[in-house]
């Protein structure tokens, strides 16, 4: 009987390995902080905290949770607030 002297290959995708998947889910991130980051008005982050109370809780919850389901639903939700705060400038600009 041969003894077994080295490990056996690797069976599946080398992308399916738990480092691949971390590594990507960073690069991820990097890419939606760079497309918030274009999109970004200033001073949306103070109007969300003041008039957007529940959407920033949501925000908040979302960033503690290390998944694509919260990462998308992040994004979404961001952007739909710099939508509401754009809204609200537009609105304040109109009454002037």
């Amino acid at each position: 009987m041969r003894a077994l002297l080295e490990p056996p290959p690797a069976r599946g995708n080398r992308e399916d390995r738990p480092e691949r998947m971390a590594t990507d889910f960073e690069g991820l991130i990097s890419s939606m902080g760079k497309r918030l980051q274009a999109e970004y008005v200033e001073g949306a982050i103070p109007y969300l905290r003041q008039h957007e109370p529940e959407l920033w809780e949501k925000l908040e919850a979302l960033d503690r949770e290390e998944s694509l389901e919260a990462l998308l639903e992040y994004e979404r939700l961001f952007f739909e607030g710099l939508h509401r705060y754009a809204a609200y400038l537009e609105a304040k600009c109109k009454a002037a």
